[in-house]
């Protein structure tokens, strides 16, 4: 079978044509360059309107070009800065059907996955990074932040120990592998890395917000509270943040007492009840007394009001001067009082309780009580569910804070 020549064209034009239109191209690729460096400029001033339209308009000139995968990023980088992060996002993904091989370009990717909450899409755009450069220390730092934020914190630790490894100069895989610890709850390995991100960068103070919580969390006040000296003086934006967490986790304590009824609690042993209130001037009289507790913070109004979480009893502490009547026998007229208190009510704006409880004048009408000595005790919880410091939930006139 034979091929019939094309006749009737001059090979001249032909050369002429395919000319045009390899120079008409270059152009093209000149004009997209331009839109392209152009757009990036727009978005640096944050001009982002135009700067859209500018880099489209380079892709829609030359879809093609070897510039495409950078006008998709800046494109995505643009709308990000809009907040149109879902157009962002098919930007980022167009980038990497060009360029599948950019490591940066799934960062982020990854990274806005991670500003919208979605952790489980940042950790597949982060592993996508890592295995495109694995011996990038950024990349896996990303991924520890990824698992970390799934709850994984196996993974998470692995990972920034590669970090660590990678670069043991650098605090940046201490103060993360510290904040994983401390999201376990192991509080002593935590100090320890954040103690090692100190000592490689003692400016970097927001490892004192994270070392000064740790410290709070066992407990240890005054470590944390060495921690805020140094955030008050260095930094004082930081300061309220680990203020605030440490009055987060404090056990409250009670800190202060006052009667609005008389009962006095500096009336020693042997106080006639009748010097409590007039109406117990009688045989067989009662009255209600009121105490008002200070705690150190909000408390839980619920479990203030709950009149079983209080008890109202005979201090029989040890220390000298501690027990009811010095630690001598009660008299005969010894005045009982009730454990358990008729009524509590929370008072937020002052974060105190009033306690009422009965007081009741004997038959002979010769009462006698001990007020310094009357122990009022505590067992409920502040705002944040935080049991009562077992060293400051207890009162009485004498001892104090016990």
């Amino acid at each position: 079978m034979s091929i019939t020549p094309i006749t009737g064209v001059n090979v001249s034009t032909i050369n002429d044509l395919f000319s045009a239109m390899s120079s008409q191209q270059s152009q093209m690729t000149v004009m997209a360059k331009t839109d392209l460096s152009q757009g990036t400029d727009l978005y640096a001033a944050g001009n982002y309107g135009a700067a859209v339209t500018d880099i489209k308009g380079a892709i829609g000139l030359d879809p093609s070009a070897a510039d495409a995968p950078q006008a998709y990023s800046v494109l995505a980088q643009t709308y990000t800065a809009q907040g149109d992060l879902s157009d962002a996002i098919k930007a980022y993904k167009t980038s990497l059907t060009i360029s599948p091989g950019n490591d940066s370009t799934y960062i982020s990717l990854g990274n806005i996955y991670y500003s919208q909450d979605d952790y489980s899409d940042a950790e597949k755009a982060y592993k996508a990074a890592v295995s495109i450069s694995p011996t990038s220390s950024a990349d896996l730092y990303s991924l520890g932040e990824a698992y970390l934020a799934t709850g994984d914190t196996q993974n998470a630790q692995k990972t920034f120990q590669q970090v660590i490894n990678m670069e043991p100069t650098q605090y940046g895989g201490y103060y993360a592998l510290g904040q994983t610890y401390s999201k376990e709850g192991d509080q002593q390995n935590a100090i320890k890395c954040f103690e090692q991100v100190n000592s490689l960068d003692s400016t970097f103070y927001n490892v004192y917000v994270d070392l000064g919580s740790a410290y709070a969390d066992l407990g240890q006040t005054n470590m944390a509270q060495n921690c805020l000296n140094i955030l008050n003086t260095s930094s004082p934006k930081l300061a309220p943040v680990l203020s605030a967490y440490m009055a987060k986790v404090s056990k409250p304590k009670i800190t202060a007492d006052y009667s609005t009824t008389g009962f006095l609690s500096t009336l020693g042993p042997g106080t006639q009840v009748e010097e409590l209130s007039p109406t117990l001037s009688s045989p067989n009289a009662s009255t209600v007394m009121n105490m008002v507790f200070v705690f150190d913070k909000s408390m839980d109004a619920n479990s203030v009001q709950n009149v079983a979480n209080w008890t109202i009893g005979k201090s029989t502490q040890t220390t000298p001067g501690g027990a009811y009547d010095w630690g001598l026998s009660n008299p005969p007229t010894d005045t009982p009082v009730s454990p358990v208190p008729l009524n509590v009510v929370y008072l937020p704006d002052t974060d105190s309780a009033m306690v009422s409880f009965l007081i009741t004048q004997n038959a002979g009408d010769n009462g006698t009580i001990d007020p310094s000595h009357i122990n009022f005790q505590f067992n409920g919880t502040d705002t944040y569910g935080n049991a009562m410091d077992p060293k400051a939930n207890e009162y009485n006139g004498v001892s104090q804070i016990v």
